[in-house]
């Protein structure tokens, strides 16, 4: 009689709090102690009216729900209102096939199975003891180690400065950073060293000739870029990762960020890559010539040629490169390519090899230009495409497989032309195959490293006698060095001598570095002292979970 006038038992409700537990022990959500215990409270709360106790469940169901979604890795309701338009674009097929991927059968058995165990031992154990008790210590933990962490003074005072020292000199080699104990840093530690990594790349520009050499040999450059494609997916595509094509190209950078997990953002970053990094929003500020790579390769003689397989149209994709990054030159039409794919949005994605080929048919007729910049742009790896009357999306494998098989082809076809031209490979981010413990495979909202560290390539093609072996880059870059990298070769006229007018080495010596730091509209994530960190929607810095 104690208990039913004083408190009742939480019941069904053990097994909420018991699966959280279990999910917020192996990171895949961020348990909030205070809404957690409220919501504790207001269920223990003894009714006797029936309806009262109704109203109660009711209640506790929908704050449950709300609570444990924004527990969870979740998009939050910013991220889904921000893209409704493109979310509408979404084809039913590919809403329903997401739908059905994004059930996790693991997770689905150990809920029945915690089900199970809750019915079986309820009539021996008060179930409700053990989860109340367990969530009061798990609630006390963050007050102990705070205390503890005052009494021992461990948290560091210069925390936030800790890594820009190591980039305050863009000549310097940075150095890998040293793993930091993430109870000894705090959630502003991190805010502080954001903000001067933002400080610090506001006034950062790529080292570039203002003119061409006198005795200049004229090349083409291609920046071939990539949607979909990280590190982490070659691993994934496990043999794929050793495709011949990768041993053809020169140089490659192993730890290169393309600092977001969106392709609007990625190619923006790209085409602004003469200047430092900046946050998601100044991305959408006003245009930075100074910062414009294609145009400034324009002043240079170099005449823009673009070409997707792709209509440009999906989020306002090209209109926006025009608007905020300052792209003149005339897209190419898609429509008189093959059809390869059909993509998530129903759009026609067209044959990538047919329209490499199609830009080296309209160089080799246009015999009085000497130099040109290429941006191609192509979403043949993106989620959710399929082959051409087919419902069921194509797996991401064979996808990749086609690709790097064209590219090879490609690579070929321009050697036997004679023409010589720096390949740049640039993927916009990854594909999220793997998925991770924040957010599961093909989710991209949030921009772990495992989606942004993607592989940048470049290939000296029309050059005789170049290195066999790929030299790596195997500091942390992103834009910046690939805008100097590409400054040094018209500088040195690297096409001028048969191997290379100098060393690969000497060519990426001192190429500047840029701290792993990745954002999209809500989220950004950040890698300080060997550790990754997130912060959601401008809240706390929390560490980002790993796989245990």
């Amino acid at each position: 009689m104690v208990e039913k006038n004083f408190l009742q038992g939480l019941g069904l409700w053990n097994v909420y709090f018991i699966c959280k537990f279990a999910l917020a022990y192996f990171g895949y959500l961020t348990l909030n102690p205070l809404a957690n215990a409220v919501l504790l409270a207001f269920l223990l709360l003894p009714f006797d009216r029936k309806v009262v106790r109704i109203l109660q469940t009711v209640v506790g169901l929908i704050a449950g729900f709300v609570l444990i979604y924004s527990e969870s890795w979740l998009p939050g309701l910013d991220s889904i209102t921000s893209n409704t338009q493109n979310i509408a674009g979404f084809s039913f097929n590919y809403i329903m096939q997401l739908a059905i991927d994004f059930v996790n059968l693991k997770m689905v058995a150990w809920g029945l199975l915690i089900l199970f165990v809750y019915f079986l031992l309820r009539r021996w154990i008060r179930v409700t003891v053990l989860t109340v008790g367990y969530f009061a210590v798990l609630a006390l933990q963050p007050m102990l180690a705070a205390w503890h962490a005052q009494e021992q003074a461990v948290i560091p005072t210069n925390g936030a400065m800790a890594v820009p020292e190591q980039t305050v000199d863009s000549t310097a080699v940075v150095a890998e950073p040293t793993p930091g104990n993430p109870e000894t840093i705090t959630s502003e530690t991190i805010a502080k060293w954001y903000t001067a990594f933002l400080e610090y790349e506001k006034e950062r520009r790529a080292a570039f000739p203002q003119g061409i050499p006198a005795k200049d040999t004229p090349f083409d450059i291609v920046l071939l870029n990539v949607c979909s494609l990280s590190n982490d997916d070659l691993i994934a595509s496990e043999e794929l990762a050793q495709h011949p094509v990768f041993d053809q190209f020169n140089i490659r950078f192993d730890r290169f960020n393309s600092a977001t997990s969106y392709s609007g953002p990625a190619t923006l970053r790209l085409l602004n890559a003469m200047c430092g990094q900046v946050d998601h929003d100044t991305l959408y500020d006003e245009r930075r010539p100074e910062c414009e790579i294609m145009n400034r390769l324009d002043q240079l003689g170099f005449k823009q040629h673009m070409f997707f397989d792709h209509h440009g149209q999906y989020d306002n994709y090209l209109q926006t490169m025009r608007d905020k990054a300052g792209l003149t030159a005339p897209l190419e039409s898609s429509k008189k390519y093959p059809v390869r794919y059909v993509a998530f949005d129903d759009e026609p994605i067209s044959d990538d090899l047919a329209v490499m080929r199609d830009w080296l048919r309209t160089l080799n007729r246009d015999k009085d230009v000497k130099r040109t910049v290429t941006l191609f742009n192509f979403i043949a790896l993106h989620d959710g495409n399929r082959l051409p009357r087919q419902s069921r999306w194509e797996a991401f494998k064979p996808r990749l497989k086609v690709f790097l098989d064209d590219l090879q082809r490609i690579i070929r076809e321009i050697e036997r032309s004679g023409r010589k031209v720096m390949l740049v490979v640039v993927p916009e981010h990854g594909a999220a195959v793997r998925g991770d413990r924040v957010q599961t495979a093909r989710l991209r909202d949030i921009p772990s490293m495992r989606i942004t560290q993607v592989p940048t390539m470049v290939k000296f093609i029309g050059i005789k006698n170049m290195p066999q072996e790929t030299i790596h880059v195997t500091g942390n870059t992103s834009y910046l060095a690939m805008a100097e990298l590409i400054g040094k070769v018209i500088e040195s006229n690297y096409f001028s001598v048969d191997g290379g007018s100098i060393p690969l080495q000497e060519l990426i010596q001192d190429l500047p570095e840029t701290n792993p730091v990745s954002e999209n509209g809500q989220s950004v994530v950040l890698t300080y002292k060997g550790q990754d960190y997130i912060r959601r929607n401008k809240g706390e810095w929390v560490v980002y979970p790993t796989d245990r």
